[in-house]
């Protein structure tokens, strides 16, 4: 993908601060109400283009990219099935945009202290943020519908189901983005007393979101902490049986709890959705309705004259912008290091049955932490010595 070496020329002259800016923003800052909603970091990605040292055919497939989206919309207003032209065109622009963050260049082994500090208060401080949603919801409500406007479409409905959003106004969105900070965290974080203390506030993050696939990209997180930790076998065991043994005494403590949000989520998963049926029935849509043509219809997408919603990234890129668009962006995400896996299954759960693409936040810390974690990793294959070989802990791969 895009080749860059952090003790590069470029990498030298910019300042140490900025790319913990970058993080902190995408991480506790709202964003601007004005260009799209962008991150304020995102101007400073973009500004700093000029600076990187990349191979050309990144920026090939990103233009490609872009000239399918925009061919896509373009199609759809002329065969009159996009329904709303102006809308379809910030989505694609949007998408473009956010890809940015993956020439963005920095040294993870410079970064590394300022972020595992930046990160230890993102976790307290959105922990603090879900005390006072469940305690004071009007103060809440007044204080995050201010400072995060982003969040105020799905907030009262949020309050109203009990479903921690953060300044997302989609709580899946929280979960996810909560798992891909852990992610990240839990490959930097050195102190075993703060990588527990972070681990259990993403765990009840998570859980308040009320996420199905929040749920299970948190126990494929922890699952691959306790495969891969140095702990004997005993250990291991001796943690799962703890874990197991709290879950039941929490079950029969909090009974009733559980049984209604069983209830509700049951709800939630047998009631089909009015604008193109439940999960399984769109993937059944889209396998028999595949785009083979490099470009669609737009973001927009009808069935039968009615708004067809993917909850699918994989779906939608598809339908929306050809055949082109799913394997250029799997271009940039797929991991090229062992460090990178995890992050790259967790972004999975998402793009299959929600959504990673549509949100700057998202994909752009996805992208942000997929290049911190390609420069602490060793590669998929191991390379042949050699006189080329470079020591893996002074490189990145994206």
């Amino acid at each position: 993908m895009i080749i860059r070496s952090p003790h590069s020329e470029a990498s030298q002259r910019e300042p140490t601060w900025l790319p913990a800016l970058v993080f902190f923003d995408l991480l506790f800052m709202p964003r601007m109400l004005f260009a799209f909603g962008i991150p304020l970091s995102l101007l400073f990605v973009m500004l700093s283009m000029h600076k990187l040292r990349y191979r050309g055919h990144g920026v090939i497939l990103m233009l490609l990219l872009a000239s399918s989206m925009f061919a896509s919309v373009a199609a759809g207003i002329m065969m009159g099935s996009n329904i709303a032209p102006s809308d379809s065109f910030k989505r694609a622009l949007q998408l473009i945009t956010i890809l940015f963050y993956a020439f963005y260049c920095f040294d993870a082994l410079v970064l590394r202290p300022a972020l595992v500090k930046v990160l230890r208060a993102f976790f307290v401080y959105v922990f603090c943020a879900l005390l006072l949603f469940y305690f004071d919801s009007d103060l809440y409500e007044s204080l995050f519908g201010r400072f995060y406007p982003e969040a105020i479409d799905e907030l009262q409905s949020n309050i109203a189901h009990a479903r921690f959003a953060f300044f997302f106004s989609d709580p899946n969105a929280t979960a996810y983005y909560i798992c891909f900070a852990l992610v990240g965290y839990l490959s930097l974080e050195q102190s075993r007393r703060w990588m527990f203390i972070c681990a259990v506030l993403a765990a009840i993050i998570v859980v308040t979101t009320q996420s199905r696939g929040g749920y299970i990209a948190l126990l494929l997180i922890y699952a691959h902490l306790l495969y891969t930790s140095q702990a004997s076998l005993r250990t291991k065991l001796r943690v799962v049986l703890f874990v197991a043994m709290a879950a039941v005494s929490l079950a029969a403590l909090y009974s009733e709890e559980i049984t209604l949000a069983y209830t509700v989520f049951e709800s939630r998963f047998d009631q089909e959705d009015d604008l193109g049926g439940g999960r399984a029935g769109k993937y059944g849509y889209f396998l028999q309705n595949i785009n083979l043509l490099p470009f669609g219809s737009g973001y927009y997408l009808l069935r039968d004259g009615i708004e067809f919603r993917p909850h699918s990234d994989l779906i939608r890129l598809n339908l929306a912008y050809g055949l082109l668009a799913l394997p250029i962006l799997l271009f940039f995400v797929f991991p090229r290091r062992r460090s990178q896996a995890l992050l790259f299954v967790v972004f999975l759960i998402p793009f299959l049955i929600n959504t990673v693409v549509d949100d700057y936040r998202l994909l752009g810390m996805y992208l942000l932490l997929y290049t911190l974690l390609g420069q602490l990793g060793a590669p998929m294959r191991t390379p042949r010595s050699g006189p080329s070989t470079i020591p893996i802990q002074r490189r990145a791969a994206t």
